[in-house]
């Protein structure tokens, strides 16, 4: 596969070339990822925010994140392969335009640091901390009720 095959920009790019799938409604998953996304987000306020400890509370920030999304999507019937198709999911399918681009921006910074050894400040994850948790709830809305 080449890179222009890997190329997407919507929500339904992803489906045609298996970034996510459609699948049925499960709500047991749903409600397990849920669960763990809150571990993740709780387990992240408790580790003392330092630069050495920063990059590791990030990562447990936004995997608290990426869990509730995985969460909807089961919810509305999708599974994502890549968190880029989280992107598109909250963008087109939730019509969720500013979370969207939020997550966006979370995911390369996450990238950055999983992948590039980029450094987080502690200012931004003293943000993240704020950040991600509001993002959660602002989702509540779309989750089990």
């Amino acid at each position: 596969m080449n890179f222009e095959d890997t190329f997407v920009t919507s929500f339904e790019d992803c489906l045609t070339k298996g970034k996510a799938k459609v699948t049925l409604i499960n709500k047991i998953r749903a409600i397990s990822l849920i669960k763990s996304s809150k571990q993740a987000i709780e387990t992240a306020k408790i580790i003392p925010l330092t630069s050495d400890s920063a990059k590791s509370i990030f990562r447990e920030l936004y995997e608290g994140l990426r869990e509730f999304c995985e969460a909807l999507g089961f919810l509305n019937g999708y599974k994502f392969s890549d968190h880029i198709s989280i992107t598109y999911f909250l963008n087109d399918v939730l019509r969720e335009e500013s979370i969207s681009k939020k997550f966006d921006r979370l995911r390369r910074l996450r990238n950055g640091a999983n992948y590039y050894g980029d450094d987080l400040d502690v200012e931004t994850v003293k943000e993240s901390l704020k950040e991600i948790p509001n993002l959660i709830k602002q989702l509540e809305k779309y989750g089990i009720s």
